[in-house]
């Protein structure tokens, strides 16, 4: 098995394409023929090497696919639209807020995903995700609140 593995996928993947055709032959026992067991097992070896190639080819196409949705680089907080000391002040305070925020304010924000979508990736209810975005929006303003410079003094 070792073998025929070999030729077909890199060394690295050696042993788990010999492993899985065993453990396919281990489940498939009986039917398995005792005369030409090794064209069996080849034949089984086979099938996990195109198995696995598929899957790889379905991972590639995915990533790709993934990389054509995301957004681009450009955003509103460029030029004279935002201060570069309230850049800094606003990146502080994203920064003390816990991940879980962090994450929601990241996928409602610069990858605009609607609130059905943000349940999705996170595996929540559309209305944990209203929740959940309402409340991180709030603890960022009261952090941004509290990195701002001239904070608590009156004008």
């Amino acid at each position: 098995m070792r073998s025929y593995a070999s030729v077909c996928v890199p060394n690295a993947e050696v042993d788990d394409i010999v492993a899985d055709t065993f453990v396919v032959a281990w489940r498939r026992f009986a039917d398995l023929p005792v005369d030409w067991a090794r064209g069996w097992l080849i034949g089984v070896a086979r099938n996990v090497v195109r198995s696995r190639h598929r899957k790889l080819r379905r991972a590639t196409n995915f990533l790709e696919q993934l990389i054509d949705l995301r957004p681009s680089c450009t955003t509103m907080l460029a030029g004279d639209q935002m201060p570069l000391e309230d850049l800094d002040v606003l990146k502080a305070a994203f920064a003390r807020l816990s991940g879980a925020d962090q994450e929601i304010l990241l996928l409602a924000g610069p990858y605009e995903l609607p609130p059905q979508e943000i349940a999705i990736a996170l595996g929540l209810k559309a209305n944990a995700v209203g929740v959940r975005l309402h409340r991180a929006r709030a603890r960022l303003r009261a952090a941004r609140e509290a990195e701002t410079p001239d904070h608590g003094q009156a004008e």
